[in-house]
């Protein structure tokens, strides 16, 4: 579902997307390829384990219907994220939602985590 996650479960063992406490930053951009355009959605997410804070880069690719409300610089997230590739939407694989609050909402072709560092936010 997402490359290189092992980057994650390297460090946290019993990883899962209710780690994924906060977002702490949202990167929408555009680009050009063989003259065919896209776009790409990096996310900031803190997670923590019972020891550790991780602020992990997750990259989507093409992600369509962004809906995304924010009341402040850290976000509190509750991801779930499901696949719904066998409905046959074009790029349309997979579909993230916030389920407790609703303020997340998006699709995406596919993904990856780009990077994890280990963190001292204070939330």
């Amino acid at each position: 579902m997402i490359k290189n996650i092992d980057l994650i479960t390297d460090k946290m063992k019993e990883f899962t997307f209710q780690d994924i406490k906060f977002i702490a930053g949202f990167f929408l951009s555009f680009k050009t390829d063989f003259l065919e355009g896209t776009s790409l959605l990096d996310i900031n997410f803190i997670i923590e384990d019972l020891k550790k804070q991780y602020i992990t880069r997750f990259r989507f690719y093409n992600p369509e219907s962004i809906n995304f409300e924010s009341g402040g610089p850290f976000h509190q997230i509750h991801l779930d994220i499901h696949d719904i590739w066998d409905l046959g939407w074009e790029n349309k694989n997979y579909e993230v939602t916030d389920y407790e609050n609703n303020t997340l909402h998006f699709y995406y072709t596919e993904a990856e985590v780009i990077s994890i560092q280990e963190t001292h936010y204070i939330i």
